[in-house]
């Protein structure tokens, strides 16, 4: 191997590492605040809308996370957002220390979770811009699946160990935590190199908010693969809020399924999310990006009828068992579908238009996941799950055979 290729092995180890640190602190910090805000106003309205103003704040900054991202440094852009998440925690503590009212602790919670959520999105599309520039073109696909086994390892780790940690540790000791890990973060991006593997691109055009969003959407409409692989994100991401509404009202209401089983059952989808990230750090996707996630959606379609079967009985047992192997299959097919979109996004776009298109795209797919929620909760209230999981595959179903017959990808 060159010094090309072990430069960037090094650049893919530190920044899978800081991405490591980041998630791992970011996750238990998360967890725990919202468990503290749940116990100190008893309200579970507070604790949605603690959990709604992160992905508000996705949508709401998008276009102005773009334009920066596009129009100026992308090292410097990252180390500003990471700068910033550490001195907001860091007064947010402070605060807490001082203002311990209900109401107090909500304001500053939910003032906490959107800034962070911004200064995330910023230092988030900053890096993702750069990728063809982190790490040498054979370790695009080992960033991308890293990153996505970390998130997943994260989901599963961050809840047992956040349920763990928090009766030991005070609130102000987690976030000094979360303000250590937010630094290891920030000295390990200042060491990664951002053009190691080529120069930005950077627009020099000036634009509005408005015009931003119109650019970005402009810029999917021309990119004929990226707009078919995110219309297909969409749909699934609706489509799969049913399982999220849906799996609750199975296997705890009308089953009666204890909070303890009913965790491990769920904690199949992470592990097979990871199990997914370890297939694809082994399969390079470089052609057929339209036609490999369509056949990765009939997995999840067979996924969703097996949830929709077996809930016509009544085995407790039976049903649990199903669920688990469909959550680990559903894992297994969102960590599959995921990378060739991603792999398309980071390293096919033109890195003057990555900033506006990532930033759009994320604020599209995170109001995919609302707007699911308030349908299928809806219909929850209508119909038997059965019909709604029914319903939920024949839809992924439709999406996939188009997908499938989508020849031209460019």
């Amino acid at each position: 191997m060159g010094k090309t290729g072990d430069f960037s092995k090094k650049q893919l180890h530190l920044s899978l590492g800081s991405y490591f640190i980041g998630n791992f602190s970011s996750g238990i910090f998360n967890f725990i605040l919202s468990l503290y805000v749940l116990k100190v106003t008893d309200s579970s309205f507070s604790f949605s809308l603690i959990l709604m103003l992160g992905p508000l704040a996705t949508i709401l900054g998008s276009p102005l996370v773009g334009q920066m991202v596009d129009r100026y440094p992308h090292k410097n852009i990252a180390l500003g957002a990471q700068f910033s998440s550490i001195l907001i925690v860091s007064l947010s503590m402070l605060l807490f220390t001082r203002f311990q009212t209900p109401l107090g602790s909500v304001i500053i919670a939910g003032t906490l979770a959107f800034w962070l959520t911004l200064c995330d999105d910023f230092q988030t599309i900053a890096y993702k811009a750069s990728t063809l520039n982190l790490v040498a073109k054979d370790d695009h696909q080992k960033l991308i699946v890293g990153e996505q086994t970390i998130s997943a390892l994260m989901m599963l780790v961050a809840p047992i160990l956040g349920g763990v940690l928090y009766p030991i540790f005070t609130l102000r000791q987690i976030m000094f935590c979360e303000i250590v890990g937010e630094a290891l973060v920030f000295f390990s991006l200042l060491r990664l190199d951002f053009k190691a593997f080529g120069r930005e691109a950077r627009t020099d055009k000036q634009e509005n908010i408005l015009s931003g969003i119109v650019a970005g959407m402009g810029y999917i409409k021309e990119d004929r693969l990226l707009r078919t692989l995110l219309i297909f994100g969409v749909v699934a991401n609706l489509v799969l809020t049913a399982v999220e509404v849906g799996d609750p009202i199975v296997l705890v209401k009308d089953l009666g399924v204890s909070a303890h089983t009913y965790g491990w059952i769920m904690s199949s989808l992470a592990l097979g999310m990871i199990v997914g990230s370890v297939l694809m750090g082994n399969v390079k996707v470089a052609h057929g990006k339209c036609r490999f996630t369509a056949k990765v959606s009939f997995l999840m379609v067979i996924s969703l009828l097996a949830m929709a079967t077996v809930v016509l009985y009544k085995s407790t047992l039976l049903v649990s068992t199903v669920f688990t192997v469909s959550l680990f299959l559903l894992g297994l097919a969102i960590c599959l579908a995921n990378v060739p979109y991603a792999l398309h996004m980071r390293t096919e776009v033109a890195m003057e238009k990555q900033g506006r298109i990532n930033a759009t795209s994320a604020a599209i797919l995170e109001l995919a996941s609302p707007l699911g929620l308030f349908f299928f909760g809806t219909l929850f209230q209508y119909l038997a799950p059965g019909a709604i999981f029914f319903l939920a595959s024949i839809i992924l179903a439709g999406v996939g055979s188009w997908l499938y017959g989508n020849k031209k990808e460019h």
